[in-house]
């Protein structure tokens, strides 16, 4: 750029001189001709400097453009590695659907066999005289078989009974083995 401007303004000058010197040397011209040359040279500088501006103008807009362009593709960078890391995480911590678990036969297989393993264990338990205690939600807190886990104020509720049932009690000939695990309704009048 600066290169085009000095050879311009050298042209523009050597230009100048030669008419200069013919007017000089003897082509007898009038002082407004000579002038014409001088006036010329302004004008071109004028434009010169004007096309500069415009130059500089348009250098500056391009390098707010690269400068958005590049940051915009350090976003769209950025939203890929973030969007693959995303896909890798659900890959590796996400849980299938429930009806791809049902149609697993390895999966099927185990839980058969822990169904059948339950309910041979219950068998047992049966021919030995082993009762599980049935404790239901609301059912009134018996401390004779029942174990208290916890006490919470729950509104509506009436204040002694089950909330929840936390692990199944049993029985050896009626005497309790294990009392059933629960949460207790707490009375919230005091």
């Amino acid at each position: 750029m600066s290169m085009f401007l000095s050879a311009l303004r050298t042209a523009a000058a050597k230009s100048s001189e030669a008419e200069k010197s013919d007017a000089a040397a003897g082509d007898k011209t009038a002082d407004g001709e000579v002038a014409a040359p001088d006036a010329k040279v302004a004008e071109l500088t004028a434009s010169v400097e004007k096309l500069t501006k415009q130059l500089q103008e348009k250098e500056s807009k391009l390098k707010e453009v690269i400068s958005a362009y590049q940051r915009s593709l350090a976003d769209a960078e950025n939203q890929r590695a973030r969007t693959k890391r995303e896909v890798d995480q659900a890959h590796q911590y996400g849980v299938p659907k429930p009806e791809a678990l049902a149609n697993n036969k390895d999966l099927r297989d185990l839980h058969e066999g822990l169904t059948l393993t339950n309910n041979e264990l219950h068998q047992t338990f049966h021919r030995h005289g082993i009762q599980r205690i049935d404790a239901v939600e609301g059912d009134k807190f018996d401390p004779a078989i029942h174990q208290a886990m916890y006490q919470a104020p729950v509104p509506g509720r009436e204040p002694g009974t089950l909330l929840q049932v936390a692990k199944a009690g049993f029985k050896l000939h009626g005497r309790v083995l294990r009392p059933v695990q629960v949460g207790v309704v707490q009375d919230t009048s005091s």
